[in-house]
Formats: C-alpha cells, structure tokens, sequence
C-alpha cells in the first residue's frame, strides 16, 4: 500500500505513467493545481511550495531506499515538473495568457536544459537534483515571463 501511495505522489497522480511526453502530462497536473488549488495568499502558497518541495524529498529517498523506481530520475517521477511548474506560477495572476506562456517556457526550459540546468542534471544524481533542476527552469519561465507582462506596459 504504502509503495502504491508513494508511486501515485511520485507520478503525479500516475500521469507520469502515461508513455507519451511523461514530463509534459506531468506540467498538466501542475497548471490544474495550480488554476485551482493555488489561489491564495503569495506567502500561503510560498509555504505550501517550501512543505511540497521537502515531502517530495522525503519521499523521493524513501523510494530509492526501497528501489520502487527503477532509476534515479526515472521518466514516470513528475513531481518535480509539478514543483517546477508551481515554484514561478504562484508569483503571477491566474490568467489564461499567464498559464499558457508559463506551460510553454517550463517546458521549453525543462527540455531543452540550457546552462546551468544541464550542469544540475548532470552533477546531482539523487533527490534534490531531480527537483532542483525544474526549480531553475521554473526560475528562467518566470523570469521571462515577467518581461512578458512587463512588456506591454
């Protein structure tokens, strides 16, 4: 049971299982948390943030102490995608031009992985570079994301 419950956190609510753009599927779970479960006080979210990044390292270990993933950064773990995705979005208003820019550069970032996102996923092989590396892409999404906005002004 207890392997089951650490797969389904672990897998995004299994959309890492999906075979097609795992990765993807999973940023989809982050953009519906985030549409309707994050709209709350910035500093609320923060801390919601802070307490998911730490249980999905707890969790995250625990599962490589029991080897229920096959490999480190296995491609069915989309928690990160999940906290990567959430880490820049709470920062902006919920609007569909935000969701939809923000989808597109994490993605972009999280594939692509431009310097240094490539040096965290090369050098850290364990919990937190599975996690860290989407924080980075999330920081670069919101950067530019914010010039978008700011853009226009």
């Amino acid at each position: 049971m207890l392997s089951f419950l650490v797969k389904f956190f672990l897998t995004g609510f299994y959309s890492g299982k999906i075979k097609f753009m795992p990765g993807t599927c999973g940023t989809l779970v982050a953009v519906l948390l985030y549409y309707f479960f994050f709209n709350n006080a910035l500093i609320t979210n923060i801390i919601i943030i802070i307490f998911l990044f730490f249980l999905s390292l707890m969790i995250l270990n625990y599962s490589y102490s029991k080897s229920i993933f096959k490999e480190i950064d296995d491609k069915s773990i989309v928690i990160d995608e999940i906290i990567g995705y959430l880490s820049f979005m709470i920062f902006f208003n919920p609007t569909i031009n935000n969701i939809i820019i923000g989808f597109i550069l994490f993605r972009i970032f999280d594939i692509t992985k431009p310097f240094p996102i490539n040096l965290i996923d090369r050098k850290l092989k364990n919990s937190l570079g599975v996690i860290f590396d989407d924080i980075i892409a999330g920081f670069f999404s919101g950067l530019i994301l914010y010039l978008v906005n700011n853009a226009f002004k």
